[in-house]
C-alpha cells in the first residue's frame, strides 16, 4: 500500500484532513525514533564494540533494532540484549506492528528476568501470541534476539529472520537456530529453539534486514548474501561503525540511480577479547 493510499484511507476512516494525517505520520516517526537507540549514544558494554542504525524508505519504516541494557532495565547482570526485526510490508501498518513488537519484547524479557533469569523458548512463544493477536492476514515479523554476556557467551533465538553473519578468524557462520516468523501462526507446530555460541577475540556479528541484500542494481540484480559476506570479510578488522558504513556505502553504489525501495538496517557487534565456538558453518568463496 502506498503512502498516498494510506493517507486516503485514513482520511475516510478517521475523518481527518490530509494535513492532519501528515502530522500523525510525523508524530509516529518521532515515536519510532524513541523506541530505537540513538546510534551516536550507544553505551559501551564490556569488551564489545557496538554500532547500528536504520535508514527507512519513507518517514516511517518497518525495520527495528535495539541494544538493550539488561542490567539496568531488568537486573540481568553482565548481559546486553541485541535485536533486529523486520515487519512484512511498508508504511503505517508495518510501523504499528513494530510498535507492538517492541512492547511485546520488553514484556517477555521482563517475564524471563523474573522467572527464569535466562533466554528460553518461552520468550518468543509469548511474543508470537501477542503478534498473532495484533496482526492481520499476511502480516508478520521476522526477528533475531540475542543476549550477549561479558564473557563472550551468546544465547539467541532467530524467528524467521535472515541469519546474522558471525565472522570467525577463518570462516563465516550463520545464526539460524530458532523457529518461524512471529504473528503468522497462533501456535507454531514446533517450539522455538535457543542457540548458544561463544564469541572469541576479533569475532564480528553482523545482523541485517532484507533491504540490504535485496537492493537492486540497474539491471535488476539483487545485492545478495554472498556479496555482503565478501564485503564484511574484507572489513572485519575495522571498527563496528566502519563496517556499518562500508556496507551502507557499498549498497548505495550498487543501487545507483535505482534508489532505495525498502528499509535498510544493519547492526554490528565486535568482540575485542577472549571466547570459543559453535554454529552452522556456510561455505564462503575465498574463505577456508
Amino acid at each position: 500500500m502506498t503512502r498516498d493510499l494510506e493517507t486516503e484511507n485514513l482520511t475516510l476512516i478517521a475523518g481527518m484532513e490530509p494535513r492532519e494525517i501528515e502530522q500523525e505520520f510525523v508524530s509516529l516517526a518521532e515515536m519510532q525514533r524513541h523506541i530505537m537507540p540513538d546510534p551516536e549514544r550507544v553505551t559501551a558494554f564490556g569488551d564489545y564494540d557496538i554500532f547500528g542504525s536504520t535508514v527507512p524508505t519513507a518517514i516511517i519504516g518497518g525495520d527495528f533494532y535495539d541494544f538493550i541494557d539488561l542490567e539496568e532495565r531488568f537486573g540481568l547482570q553482565g548481559r546486553r540484549g541485541i535485536v533486529i526485526a523486520d515487519a512484512a510490508g511498508h508504511g503505517l501498518v508495518a510501523a504499528m506492528l513494530i510498535r507492538d513488537f517492541n512492547t511485546a519484547l520488553y514484556t517477555a524479557i521482563s517475564f524471563e528476568a523474573e522467572y527464569t533469569q535466562d533466554t528460553t523458548s518461552l520468550l518468543f512463544t509469548k511474543i508470537n501470541r501477542r503478534m498473532y493477536r495484533s496482526s492481520q492476514t499476511n502480516q508478520f515479523i521476522s526477528a533475531f534476539y540475542g543476549e550477549v554476556h561479558r564473557d563472550g557467551l551468546l544465547r539467541y533465538i532467530n524467528a524467521g529472520h535472515f541469519p546474522p553473519l558471525l565472522l570467525r578468524r577463518d570462516r563465516i557462520e550463520v545464526l539460524d537456530v530458532g523457529g518461524l516468523v512471529l504473528g503468522a501462526f497462533r501456535s507454531p507446530a514446533l517450539e522455538y529453539q535457543v542457540g548458544e555460541i561463544r564469541l572469541s577475540q576479533g569475532d564480528v556479528l553482523v545482523g541485517y534486514t532484507d533491504g540490504i541484500i535485496e537492493s537492486l542494481d540497474l539491471e535488476g540484480r539483487e545485492y545478495g548474501v554472498e556479496t555482503l559476506k565478501k564485503l564484511v570479510w574484507d572489513y572485519r578488522s575495522q571498527t563496528s561503525r566502519e563496517i556499518f558504513q562500508a556496507i551502507m556505502t557499498d549498497i548505495e553504489l550498487y543501487s545507483g540511480s535505482t534508489g532505495q525501495s525498502d528499509d535498510r538496517t544493519v547492526i554490528v557487534i565486535k568482540k575485542e577479547n577472549a571466547g570459543g565456538s559453535s554454529a552452522r558453518v556456510l561455505d564462503v568463496e575465498g574463505v577456508n
